[in-house]
């Protein structure tokens, strides 16, 4: 995927270097190898995005107030850029299709941080993976994910990685397109198995809404 020198985001925010940004306490998670990895980043996914804390059941570790100041090196800076770029293209790819649909793409913003940060729907931790939050309509990413993506699954290529973005914009078009809110009305009154059938056919589409990154 050629990335380098195209436009980047207007709409990215970098808290990595945040004095006003909390981390977590203790060693950051890390996913398993093989296929458990696979279907835990599922998992991760579909909790971040509803909102569950996943902390205490991976870590045990509390979370601690603290300045992180840690220098940010040329890989990092480099992910970072290329993030910026995949959301600069969903940005252009969703702004054509919403314009063929006679609307305009209301653009979501993307917020980079470590360890923890504050979200419109609460704490945001990187031990939820990247995640979209509609009540702020913005993506939050611990760049680290990329890592735990190329080690643990295998998971290697910029496309997989933005592919990630992609599918947490996919979130966002849900919300806009109304999918989102309504899904989340059926579930409020829907038995335990109904809302998590719910919950995959959400992951399913944003999934789908993914693909027209590589379309």
């Amino acid at each position: 995927m050629r990335w380098q020198g195209r436009r980047e985001s207007d709409n990215v925010e970098d808290r990595r270097n945040s004095s006003g940004s909390p981390s977590m306490g203790g060693p950051g998670f890390r996913l398993p190898s093989g296929k458990g990895g696979l279907i835990l980043l599922i998992v991760v996914l579909v909790a971040g995005y509803y909102g569950v804390d996943l902390t205490g059941l991976m870590t045990g570790q509390p979370v601690s107030q603290q300045q992180s100041t840690r220098s940010i090196s040329p890989n990092e800076d480099e992910a970072a850029k290329f993030t910026s770029v995949i959301l600069a293209t969903t940005e252009d790819t969703w702004g054509q299709q919403f314009e063929k649909m006679g609307k305009t793409y209301q653009q979501p913003k993307l917020v980079m941080y470590r360890g923890m940060t504050r979200t419109g729907c609460g704490a945001g931790q990187s031990i939820m993976g990247p995640f979209y939050c509609p009540a702020d309509g913005t993506v939050y990413i611990d760049l680290s994910f990329y890592d735990d993506m190329k080690d643990k699954l295998g998971a290697d290529g910029d496309f997989a990685q933005g592919y990630v973005i992609a599918h947490e914009v996919g979130h966002h078009v849900q919300k806009l397109l109304g999918i989102e809110p309504k899904v989340r009305q059926l579930q409020q009154n829907a038995t335990q198995a109904e809302v998590n059938r719910l919950s995959v056919r959400m992951e399913l589409q944003a999934d789908c809404f993914a693909g027209c990154l590589g379309a």
